[in-house]
């Protein structure tokens, strides 16, 4: 014969009515935990236990002070890289600028009733496709390789330019083929008009991140990251493109300044030399000097962009770049 447990039960009239059949009532000091009930004081670890990332940042000023943080540590490997780049663009440059100044100024002799001589023309042209060319290939590079540089540096490792050339070269073939899909993107947003193209032009400002760091779907991917926080986005990149400009625009005076004291059709073959070499040292070294800013700031603003659309973080970059 069992024996019923003792306590109320479902029939018993004074049961509290949150008590389960064949349990008595809560023990004396039973319920809802007192106001202000929580933790002890310093429980947990202290503020700023966990630095900021040093890439991702929440607002324009961190962006800001991230880029320069990283300029400061590396300027000397980004020096390094640009003027590996910068040596080779000042001899293609002056031959270039001393071709066209040359090929001006024998059109200019010809009499009126001569025949001009295209060849020197022609050899000009050739001569700046060949510049261009050059510079295009070596400006690739050194972006690809300054996105190593920016990543190591700010993980708090010591980068490599040797390094990050090579790792760099893995890419460059990539990077070439995207490059130039962006630039027939950009040029037939120019062609429909001129706010397209500078739409598209800011879209792909973070290209060389994407190629170092991400496989396929470039420009896709770069459309998204774009519009993932498209306020900062546009923050970012308006800045980036604001110093492009100013420097473009500063190497633009000085080679109107060149051609006013070097006037190709006037001017003797030592002036033109001196101009030519004057004008592609001062431009190699004004966007030089822009690249060591702008690729830590390009390289911050990818972060910034990615973070917003997926859970990231520097450590991540760096496994990411040695994947590469």
């Amino acid at each position: 014969m069992s024996v019923p447990p003792e306590g109320p039960t479902d029939h018993d009239p004074e049961q509290p009515p949150f008590a389960a059949p064949g349990y008595g009532p809560p023990p004396p000091g039973y319920g809802p935990p007192p106001p202000g009930y929580g933790p002890p004081p310093g429980y947990g670890p202290p503020p700023g236990a966990y630095p900021p990332d040093p890439l991702i940042s929440p607002n324009f000023s961190g962006w800001w002070e991230r880029g320069l943080a990283v300029v400061r540590t590396s300027w000397r490997e980004l020096a390094i890289l640009q003027a590996i780049a910068g040596v080779f663009l000042l001899v293609v440059q002056t031959a270039s600028a001393l071709g066209q100044s040359f090929a001006t100024r024998d059109l200019s002799q010809v009499s009126a009733a001569g025949t001009p001589s295209m060849g020197p023309f022609l050899a000009a042209t050739g001569l700046a496709l060949v510049a261009g060319l050059v510079g295009f290939l070596l400006s690739t590079l050194v972006t690809l390789a300054a996105v190593r540089v920016v990543v190591v540096a700010a993980t708090g490792g010591q980068p490599n330019v040797a390094e990050a050339v090579r790792g760099a070269a893995g890419r460059l073939f990539p990077m070439i083929g995207w490059s130039l899909l962006a630039g027939l993107i950009i040029i037939a947003g120019l062609c429909a008009c001129v706010l397209p193209a500078v739409y598209l032009y800011a879209v792909f400002i973070v290209l060389a991140p994407v190629v170092a760091l991400e496989r396929g779907g470039v420009i896709a991917r770069c459309f998204r990251l774009f519009h993932g926080d498209l306020g900062s986005a546009v923050a970012r990149v308006a800045t980036i493109v604001g110093l492009t400009v100013g420097a473009g625009l500063a190497v633009g005076l000085v080679a109107v300044v060149g051609d006013a004291f070097a006037n190709p059709a006037t001017a003797s073959t030592p002036a033109l030399v001196v101009a030519a070499l004057v004008t592609s040292a001062i431009g190699v070294v004004v966007t030089g000097a822009l690249s060591i800013l702008t690729g830590p700031l390009t390289v911050g603003a990818y972060a910034d962009m990615r973070a917003r659309i997926e859970p990231l973080s520097s450590a991540v970059l760096v496994r990411e770049l040695a994947t590469q």
